[in-house]
């Protein structure tokens, strides 16, 4: 759960979770956001957090991030976290996405 350090407003949600894609498990960073607090870092902020997690704490080697081809703020927080574009695929459940990934070992 993401709090403003200022208000302690509840802002959204970023975590790790393991997420098959094309039939392979990969640990994925997801960030959720209230429409209302977009734009101001916190994406960013704790996606950064969560990869140094996965890579000092947990050991993982690879992380991705499952997008969808429209939204473009998402692609900009996996960018600005190190992960880049590697493929377009589709979604469990046949939707289109977008693969970002990054080695961390």
């Amino acid at each position: 759960m993401l709090r403003s350090r200022a208000t302690g407003e509840f802002v959204g949600d970023c975590g790790l979770t393991p997420q098959p894609v094309d039939g392979v498990m990969e640990v994925e960073v997801g960030y959720h956001l209230r429409t209302a607090t977009q734009g101001h870092g916190y994406a960013t902020e704790a996606a950064a957090a969560c990869r140094d997690h996965a890579r000092y704490r947990l050991g993982v080697d690879r992380l991705v991030a499952i997008i969808h081809p429209d939204n473009t703020p998402s692609q900009r927080v996996a960018e600005r976290i190190g992960l880049s574009f590697e493929r377009a695929t589709t979604s469990g459940s046949g939707d289109p996405v977008h693969v970002y990934a990054a080695r961390l070992a």
